[in-house]
């Protein structure tokens, strides 16, 4: 017990301390505590102070905060869920924009994430299986995160510009299909082609249950223990138990926990009240203690130490140079395919680079799931990291392109 609470202070202490000097640099809070996960780990703790980092992280005393992560997974999974809004950016004739920018920035990025896994599968990842290793490393570098792109637009007042209300939209249709398309990678690990039929059914029927679940226990339920003296306790303890339980039918299917709270979440989104009471009463928890635990076991299975040679890093450079300019490239070319203004595409584009937490979660199911080896996560770890801390710096170039050419075009 002892060793699990100085755990958790260095944790959340390191995270906090890491993402308030993040922000002073001009990022996202979110690039620090990336960063304080990866000290945490091997590659900085471990090689300073080997004794201590084995006496508070090692095989023996990670179990709890493992289980911890675990929680912090699903509740960030769910949280992520109740803030997907697919409908608005769906309706009327605004979808064109967002669904050409996402499927650029979708199928260009995955695409060279595929080819790089294939070339380099003998180097990197010889002891997994092809297939679902290949489709894996394509989703990886597909992949937005729309509540980091969020926080880059609200701390750079981007929310009345075109370009970044469209980069929203078209990161969470992106989210949408590329959680759909990690869904079928999982099922595809699970063994033969019968197997995978199994599950991808499995999953139908548990969908359909769910929504009947809700429809006629769930909703009327939280309707009626809305006017108890206890409104808030009650509907948040029957919501929390929801989640947990549909987490854990997703992952008795055979598919990971992460994909059940992300149908709970968007099963109960439209139910009166659940948004703001998870916001007002849970949200704060689970960014102050829950994320930075999940951070840290990330970081902890993350080794620079494991890519050991001139081909790995090499290679890292590959995932990092092709997911970059994938993502930026097919985005752009988009946005510009359906008459975006150039300025604007370039925003959205820039935006959509934007991995962080999302990335991460991906890559943690990827390795529990044993689809990526410990060199590999490492590998999109440092890529997550990198591209994440790049989008900042480079929407202000963005703007500051846009600036420069307005008083051109006013001179």
């Amino acid at each position: 017990m002892t060793i699990w609470l100085l755990q958790l202070v260095l944790v959340i202490a390191l995270c906090n301390l890491c993402g308030r000097l993040a922000e002073r640099l001009g990022q996202c809070a979110v690039v620090g505590e990336i960063a304080a996960g990866l000290l945490l780990g091997p590659s900085l703790f471990g090689v300073i102070a080997p004794s201590f980092y084995d006496l508070l992280f090692g095989p023996r005393t990670l179990s709890a905060m493992a289980q911890v992560g675990e929680v912090g997974l699903i509740l960030l999974m769910f949280q992520i869920g109740l803030h997907m809004e697919l409908s608005e950016t769906l309706r009327g004739k605004r979808w064109r924009i967002p669904v050409a920018i996402a499927a650029g920035g979708l199928i260009a990025p995955a695409a060279i994430g595929m080819i790089v896994a294939i070339v380099s599968k003998d180097t990197l990842a010889s002891d997994v299986p092809a297939l679902p290793y290949i489709l894996f490393c394509g989703v990886a570098l597909a992949v937005s995160a729309v509540p980091v792109m969020a926080r880059i637009i609200d701390d750079l007042a981007l929310g009345a510009m075109v370009g970044a209300r469209h980069a929203m939209s078209a990161a969470m249709l992106t989210d949408a299909l590329g959680w759909m398309l990690l869904a079928t990678i999982a099922s595809l690990s699970s063994g033969p082609g019968w197997a995978f039929a199994h599950m991808l059914v499995s999953l139908l029927v548990y969908l359909v249950l769910c929504a009947l679940l809700v429809r006629f226990v769930v909703r009327p339920v939280l309707a009626r223990l809305a006017s108890t003296a206890h409104a808030t306790r009650d509907r948040l303890a029957v919501l929390l138990c929801f989640v947990i339980a549909s987490a854990l039918a997703t992952s008795l299917i055979g598919f990971h926990s992460a994909f059940g709270a992300l149908a709970a979440a968007l099963f109960v989104r439209r139910v009166p009240g659940v948004a703001k009471e998870w916001r007002d009463n849970v949200e704060g928890f689970v960014k102050l203690v829950l994320m930075p635990v999940f951070f840290a076991c990330a970081g902890l299975h993350a080794s620079v130490g494991t890519i050991d040679d001139a081909a790995s890093w090499m290679w890292c450079g590959v995932f990092l140079v092709g997911g970059f300019i994938g993502k930026f490239g097919g985005s752009y070319l988009g946005a510009r395919g359906t008459g975006l203004a150039p300025h604007d595409a370039m925003l959205a584009s820039s935006l959509m680079n934007t991995r962080g937490l999302m990335e991460l979660i991906v890559l943690s199911i990827g390795l529990q799931m044993q689809i990526l080896p410990p060199k590999v996560y490492t590998i999109l770890v440092v890529f997550a990291l990198v591209t994440t801390a790049l989008t900042a710096p480079l929407v202000r170039f963005t703007l500051r392109m846009q600036t420069r050419a307005m008083s051109q075009q006013a001179a």
